[in-house]
């Protein structure tokens, strides 16, 4: 092989090695757009770009207050009413979990300012025999802690589960009655009458009454009750979609911001998983939202 030959396939291999270099360069160069058109062309569809565009302009988390919801399209009041109870519009800096991990348990916005502190009363609808919340809500912070649940049939009607927790085998409603299963239920106002309350802030209220919330709470408002609260922890239900259902439910939720609180805390209970048109993801029927009133 001659001198010139030698020299041009050493020309050729350094040629080569450039245009491979060169190419490698550019590729990682180019790789993040080139990621970028593939998440916007290829994995996420246009058709579900569309649903989310919808579901920002149309599904309201927050300044429900300010809205005339009677207005709203038979769309918007569904996704508001999925959207509204499973977003934040507070900042509690330190939560504290009460109870259980899961299912039982709730937290209380442990911030300086709406913390419980003795002499402090607590509230609890909703016990099922799970008295988890309530007692570290009483050992931790101090209170006394009034449980209520009707039915808990193998339960005495009253009963001391410690120095600071007292149990009642009664419910809250909106209204003073025995109901047809037999369980006496009171409003809240009765509630508070019955136990030397009436004029007393109460710290905080747990509320997991299985679908009474929602004429129980407006029947609070109307009586000037919520005034009387610091926070309110409830376990919204919510079981159909028609707008004669889904109207009068989003109502509830704007006293509760008309009436000054705010939610710090939000929680999909998973033992209620459901599908919700307009959503891209698994929703839920009961939503544990967490509100606190400065």
């Amino acid at each position: 092989m001659s001198r010139f030959q030698l020299f041009l396939r050493r020309l050729n291999i350094r040629v080569c090695l450039i245009v491979v270099v060169c190419g490698v360069v550019a590729i990682f160069l180019l790789m993040p757009k080139i990621a970028s058109w593939a998440l916007t062309t290829m994995d996420i569809p246009d058709t579900q770009q569309r649903q989310l565009r919808n579901l920002r302009d149309r599904g309201h988390v927050t300044n429900l207050a300010a809205l005339d919801l009677s207005l709203m399209t038979d769309e918007e009041l569904l996704l508001t009413v999925h959207s509204y109870p499973d977003n934040t519009n507070t900042i509690c800096e330190r939560k504290l979990r009460m109870g259980n991990l899961e299912d039982g348990g709730w937290e209380i916005c442990d911030d300086k300012d709406v913390r419980p502190t003795p002499p402090c009363t607590i509230y609890s609808f909703g016990i099922n025999y799970d008295f988890s919340f309530d007692d570290d809500a009483a050992r931790y912070y101090g209170c006394h802690v009034f449980s209520f649940d009707p039915s808990m049939g193998i339960a005495p009607d009253r009963f001391n589960r410690s120095s600071h927790i007292h149990f009642y085998k009664l419910g809250i409603s909106h209204q003073n009655v025995i109901d047809s299963k037999g369980w006496e239920l009171k409003t809240f106002s009765a509630l508070k009458q019955l136990l030397g309350h009436r004029d007393n802030l109460i710290q905080v209220v747990k509320m997991d009454i299985e679908q009474a919330e929602w004429k129980t709470i407006e029947e609070m408002s109307q009586s000037g009750q919520l005034a009387t609260i610091g926070q309110f922890l409830v376990e919204f239900h919510v079981v159909s979609d028609s707008r004669d259902y889904l109207l009068p439910r989003l109502k509830v939720m704007q006293i509760l911001e008309r009436a000054g609180f705010k939610k710090f805390y939000v929680h999909k209970n998973t033992y209620c998983g459901t599908l919700v048109r307009g959503f891209p993801a698994t929703r839920t029927e009961c939503y544990e939202v967490h509100y606190v009133r400065r």
